[in-house]
């Protein structure tokens, strides 16, 4: 049977063979963060979010992998730079996808606010700074929605049967709007024309003051240093300066 590679990224490639798809994690990945990822998505998915659904999680050749139904679809990201001319349907279409999200409950998974603490700890910024960060952190208010955690183009498959929703590794219980700053950050830093945008559009969807937003980037900037991703610092730091003034 031939296998296709239709993704690389960083932490794994995914192939398919048209019936089914094979998420294969790099040699060596965390076998804790390969079960972790397992079960979010399993309670994602029993809450009623459309996920592709993990058949069976091997090991072979020093290599995790979860096998899924095959969707056939284009992601998001693809439609929106192969048809840019139709880039605010298919940024009121990420809207959609992103609060029909944060209308879930998944009383199960990690506190969105714990990960954040743990991440800006982790962080290389001075310890004044930190504590500031984690003040402000403190101080919102506690949400326990359902949040993706790296929702960006690529993780909204569009098909058929409805759109799907991919990579639940970073999903938690918190705040929408934190959600929300964590896409802002990834759009100013892969599709930065449509970053602002998408901000107002999430903004005038959901009735949320983009000042409340806007509070929680230099938060969620912060913890995004703590995971050490080259090329991100530059931006990262010119986001989290914003609290100084």
């Amino acid at each position: 049977m031939n296998f296709e590679i239709i993704n690389t990224r960083r932490n794994n490639k995914i192939y398919t063979n048209g019936i089914d798809t094979y998420k294969v994690f790099n040699e060596n990945y965390d076998k804790r963060l390969v079960f972790l990822e397992s079960f979010i998505t399993t309670e994602v998915e029993a809450a009623g979010v459309k996920v592709p659904s993990i058949k069976e999680v091997t090991f072979n050749d020093n290599h995790w992998c979860f096998k899924s139904d095959s969707i056939k679809g284009d992601t998001l990201f693809s439609l929106i730079k192969n048809d840019p001319d139709n880039v605010d349907k298919y940024l009121d279409k990420m809207v959609e996808v992103h609060t029909s999200i944060h209308k879930f409950k998944c009383p199960k998974l990690p506190i969105q606010k714990d990960k954040l603490t743990d991440y800006i700890n982790l962080s290389d910024l001075d310890e004044g700074m930190k504590i500031d960060l984690l003040d402000m952190l403190n101080t919102c208010p506690k949400h326990k929605k359902l949040v993706h955690g790296n929702f960006t183009p690529h993780n909204i498959l569009v098909s058929d049967n409805g759109d799907y929703i991919l990579d639940w590794n970073h999903a938690a219980q918190g705040s929408a709007s934190a959600d929300v700053a964590r896409t802002y950050i990834w759009m100013k830093t892969n599709m930065p024309e449509y970053a602002d945008l998408y901000l107002t559009k999430f903004c005038d969807a959901t009735n949320t003051s983009s000042k409340y937003v806007h509070n929680w980037i230099p938060i969620v900037a912060a913890a995004r240093l703590g995971k050490k991703n080259p090329g991100e610092e530059d931006l990262l730091n010119s986001l989290i300066s914003i609290i100084e003034y």
